[in-house]
């Protein structure tokens, strides 16, 4: 009814005005009612544009855009400055990387997520935990906190005493847990949506994945049963697509040194559930995609440890 009372107020005030206006006049139809609100370009956009349109065919966006943040969560827009580090360490550390080992940005151009979005801060669930990012049918990647590349990384000892003060643009640990282990995940995920995996990957801990309940029956990130159940880390006992992503991801990320740690923990039989697993995920790769993944492995160690020698903050052409 309120929408009927509406409708005739508005009728009546159009027939005042009716009365009121000149019909003589005439419309000019060569002034646009619609305004052109595009933003000029700055130095970010001109790099994108270059790096990352050109090249690889994705856009990267930084400015917020209402329609492209998930609503169900306190988000903030990225500070530029911040958006513009992000821009440079995700082509250096993963897309050059891809470059590197299949000969040029085909590759990436033609199975990477084709938007990117950034978002300032984390998203805080319920739980206590956070969201750091999440992909959308394999063409778009939502990168959140990227405002944390503006932070430094402090630690102290049992002792109080200072054993790191350090940028997070520097902290290869920091950018893994924050950005990349997420990248790679969400990237696996586009892969194996477009080419299913093998069958034999399910089977060997099938019987094992807990669904959302991994989280009350893992005390911790390092709880010691995650790897002798024959799990890489926590998230990967959600399912077999979630563990195939997480398997692919880990070992990406993951110095010989922090891989090997993991197996450690792991015990005999979790041991060679994991190097199944690893197995068929780097032959799935090769066969499916000729991609090495050790190879990318080694470039993307490469450039990780080389953080300190590179100037993020530089976006000149």
């Amino acid at each position: 009814m309120k929408a009927r009372y509406i409708y005739s107020a508005l009728f009546a005030l159009a027939l005042c005005c009716g009365f009121t206006a000149c019909s003589e006049d005439d419309v000019d139809k060569n002034i646009s009612v619609i305004v052109d609100s595009q933003t000029p370009q700055n130095d970010l956009d001109r790099w994108l544009e270059k790096n990352y349109v050109q090249r690889y065919n994705i856009e990267l966006r930084y400015r917020w855009e209402d329609n492209e943040i998930d609503m169900n969560y306190i988000l903030v827009p990225a500070k530029y400055e911040h958006a513009v580090r992000m821009a440079r360490i995700l082509k250096y550390i993963c897309f050059d990387s891809f470059d590197e080992v299949t000969g040029g940005p085909e590759f990436i151009r033609a199975s990477f997520p084709k938007v990117v979005q950034l978002v300032g801060n984390p998203g805080w669930n319920g739980n206590g935990s956070y969201t750091l990012g999440s992909s959308e049918g394999g063409y778009k990647i939502n990168l959140w906190y990227v405002n944390h590349l503006g932070d430094n990384i402090v630690q102290y000892d049992s002792n109080w005493q200072l054993i790191k003060n350090d940028s997070v643009i520097r902290d290869r640990e920091e950018l893994n847990a924050t950005y990349f282990h997420t990248i790679i995940h969400e990237y696996g995920h586009v892969f194996h949506q477009r080419v299913p995996y093998t069958n034999e990957f399910n089977q060997i801990t099938g019987s094992d994945y807990l669904g959302g309940s991994y989280t009350s029956v893992f005390s911790s990130p390092e709880d010691p049963q995650i790897f002798q159940r024959g799990f890489i880390t926590a998230y990967a006992a959600y399912s077999a697509d979630e563990d195939f992503a997480e398997t692919f991801s880990t070992y990406v990320t993951s110095t010989d040194e922090e891989f090997n740690n993991i197996i450690l923990k792991a015990g005999t039989d979790g041991r060679n559930k994991i190097n199944q697993k690893l197995r068929i995920v780097k032959d799935y790769f090769q066969d499916n995609w000729k991609l090495d993944v050790d190879a990318l492995r080694a470039a993307v160690q490469k450039r990780e440890a080389n953080l300190r020698d590179q100037n993020f903050d530089d976006i000149s052409l």
